[in-house]
């Protein structure tokens, strides 16, 4: 048996006990990048937060939500009241009771002695303060009431992932931006350049670079309670095939960008630059998944494919100097495949290393055996 690394293609064929086969390729659309298409492709066509959640600052006053814990300080205007007794104004200064500290329960409410059940729930403060004194008005000497956050449970935002304080963070009333609660997190454990921010709201998940975050103040838009925000590590990277270069990246499967946006020239020359002797530059392609809607604005008849990522080829032309000004404006994307075709000449040239090879490979057997033959014979 013949040397070899692993099991041949006929032995995993053939030894398979049960399996799916078919010999229907993979549908896709090829999109020649020119002209006329490259407009839409020049821009990076990332989701954005801006474009998903309305940037809206929070009302300034902050409303009591269930689960907050509150603190209920209750004054009246004399002593012999109802809450403070008459010898009160000579025990301590001033005629206050500083009641236990509230929890708004499941219903929304509070409970204030002699004024009974409160609604706290989507009230604000002086709201609350208001609702208190108009119980207490008849009953106690000329009330008032200041009520303040012990805890907050309803106005929090959640921030993990990598970060280097990950935890529940209270928002403040006047309204915090994604950065800010990024910072109070103790900031991300890597480069702006390598972390993605995911903001899940009212069930919808949005996920941004966050180098984008930071150089589009756009984009830097306003938490509201019970967001939860995770950064992840991640950096952008491409993968380049075919008659490129060997370069330092020869021996990886994924290039990284090392910057927010790349295009297809900048790709190509981090991955070595095409081969001189190998490549035909006028076929060099991009693959990946494309959003339907962007393919119609590029003209490609999509009812033909029945899912809205729809595997995707861009064909630039590097022979003609359009093209490599195209190639200049082409952004790609993460996890893109570059691929670089060999030129039909080389196929001419395999063929005649073969040939030759083969001759001399039976030129040195011919001369092994008549070198074996001429050493019987002065033997014998």
């Amino acid at each position: 048996m013949l040397p070899g690394n692993g099991p041949t293609s006929d032995a995993v064929n053939g030894n398979a006990t049960a399996g799916v086969r078919s010999v229907a390729a993979l549908p896709y659309s090829l999109v020649d990048v020119s002209a006329d298409t490259i407009g839409f492709l020049s821009q990076p066509n990332v989701v954005t937060f801006q474009g998903e959640f309305p940037d809206k600052r929070p009302k300034p006053e902050q409303v009591v939500g269930v689960g907050d814990v509150l603190n209920i300080t209750i004054f009246e205007a004399a002593p012999g009241g109802l809450f403070t007794p008459a010898t009160a104004s000579g025990a301590r200064p001033g005629n206050f009771v500083d009641l236990p500290a509230q929890a708004v329960d499941q219903k929304g409410s509070i409970y204030v002695p002699y004024a009974g059940e409160v609604v706290a729930a989507a009230r604000t403060i002086p709201e609350i303060q208001q609702a208190i004194v108009a119980r207490l008005r008849n009953r106690a000497i000329e009330p008032q009431v200041v009520v303040s956050f012990n805890q907050q449970h309803s106005s929090v935002v959640s921030v993990l992932g990598d970060v280097n304080t990950p935890g529940v963070l209270a928002l403040n009333s006047v309204g915090e931006r994604l950065l800010a609660l990024i910072a109070r997190a103790g900031g991300p454990k890597f480069e702006a350049i390598e972390s993605y921010v995911t903001l899940q709201r009212d069930g919808k998940r949005v996920r941004v670079l966050l180098s984008r975050v930071v150089h589009d103040p756009r984009e830097n838009i306003f938490i509201r309670p019970n967001d939860v925000i995770f950064i992840t590590h991640e950096s952008p990277t491409f993968t380049a095939l075919g008659a490129i270069q060997q370069n330092v990246f020869a021996n990886n499967t994924e290039i990284p960008f090392d910057v927010e946006t790349l295009t297809l020239s900048q790709a190509i020359g981090k991955a070595g630059g095409l081969a001189d002797q190998q490549s035909d530059p006028a076929q060099v392609f991009v693959f990946r998944y494309e959003d339907r809607h962007l393919l119609e604005k590029l003209g490609v008849d999509t009812t033909k494919f029945s899912y809205d990522r729809i595997p995707t080829i861009y064909h630039v032309n590097m022979r003609d100097a359009g093209g490599m000004l195209l190639a200049s404006g082409f952004q790609m994307r993460t996890k893109d495949v570059m691929y670089v075709a060999n030129a039909k000449v080389v196929d001419y040239y395999k063929l005649l290393t073969l040939i030759t090879n083969t001759a001399v490979t039976t030129s040195a057997t011919a001369n092994a055996v008549t070198n074996v033959n001429t050493a019987v014979k002065t033997h014998w």
